[in-house]
């Protein structure tokens, strides 16, 4: 009999994707279906993003491209920081990855030893304690509730953090509460985990749908924390499979080192779309996008009154 490795009675199923399956089934069926199992808008892809895909794939763009990403997209996404944040970035600390689960998979990795644990919100993204089980670290769910915004504290990381722990994870917007970090409370956050000789990593991958303020981004604060982001959610390119990372300066060489050996790059295609995705037509699209996100909230917000 094949031997099962025991990191896998750890790992539990992301039930979510079975009842995406049984969705679609449904759809194939002639079944009308309204899909609240996963997050993911119900617009498709912009279509200038899809018309930068297909003339990427009619020129032949279906090589590899460097482990870290192409330089243009990753100069782009530098470019949103600054001009949408007002942070100057390097676009040398910027990872191009195969979705976000890809970014958090090369952070873990590189980060965590076997039996060190790693601080996370409970509730909050079921995968995250997976990618830590993946590399024999520990997760840590510290239950969070409405006194603090469904969010950890500088306070509760103090409380719960141990002698073998090594990083924070937090998100801001969470998934699934949507609350959000101030910048006082990342600061407080950062400089609490940066005395205790462990590492922020913050996941941004719902930033852009923020209804009430623009929201902000952890990079503004410090350079040596890592911050993940996507382009599934605001941008509309799930099935594209393509996120980003931004991590400290120092860590970008493992970080190419191991993306080399475990996915060699992100989609070459993907990449070539996305370049498109922050230009003032799709930011436009995307704004147009948000706001009917938002009066949708609204008109349940007055629903449940």
């Amino acid at each position: 009999m094949v031997q099962i490795a025991d990191r896998m009675a750890r790992i539990q199923p992301f039930y979510v994707m079975d009842l995406l399956a049984r969705a679609r089934g449904l759809e194939a069926q002639g079944r009308s279906i309204i899909h609240m199992e996963i997050g993911e808008p119900d617009f498709p892809t912009p279509a200038p993003i899809v018309a930068a895909g297909q003339a990427a794939l009619a020129s032949g763009e279906t090589h590899y491209t460097p482990a870290k990403g192409l330089p243009a997209l990753r100069e782009a996404i530098a470019g949103f920081y600054r001009h949408r944040y007002g942070v100057e970035l390097d676009p040398q600390r910027v990872i191009v990855t195969p979705g976000s689960s890809g970014a958090l998979q090369l952070v873990m990795s590189v980060l965590v030893n076997p039996g060190q644990s790693v601080l996370m919100a409970d509730p909050g993204y079921p995968c995250n304690r997976h990618f830590v089980e993946l590399v024999e670290g520990t997760p840590l769910g510290i239950p969070v509730g409405a006194d603090t915004g469904y969010q950890l504290t500088a306070e509760l990381v103090e409380q719960h953090w141990r002698e073998d722990s090594c990083a924070v994870l937090v998100a801001s917007p969470a998934n699934p509460t949507g609350t959000l970090l101030s910048q006082s409370q990342l600061k407080a956050l950062h400089r609490t985990v940066q005395r205790l000789g462990g590492v922020l990593i913050v996941d941004e991958i719902y930033q852009g749908l923020v209804y009430d303020g623009e929201g902000g981004t952890a990079l503004a604060l410090a350079d040596d924390l890592f911050v993940l982001n996507s382009f599934s959610k605001f941008f509309g390119m799930t099935g594209w499979r393509l996120g980003w990372l931004v991590a400290p300066e120092a860590v970008v060489d493992p970080l190419d080192r191991l993306a080399q050996n475990i996915f060699l790059a992100a989609p070459t295609l993907s990449q070539h779309a996305a370049l498109a995705a922050f230009s003032p037509e799709v930011m436009e699209i995307l704004e147009v996008r948000r706001r009917e996100f938002q009066r949708r909230r609204a008109d349940w917000d007055s629903t449940c009154q």
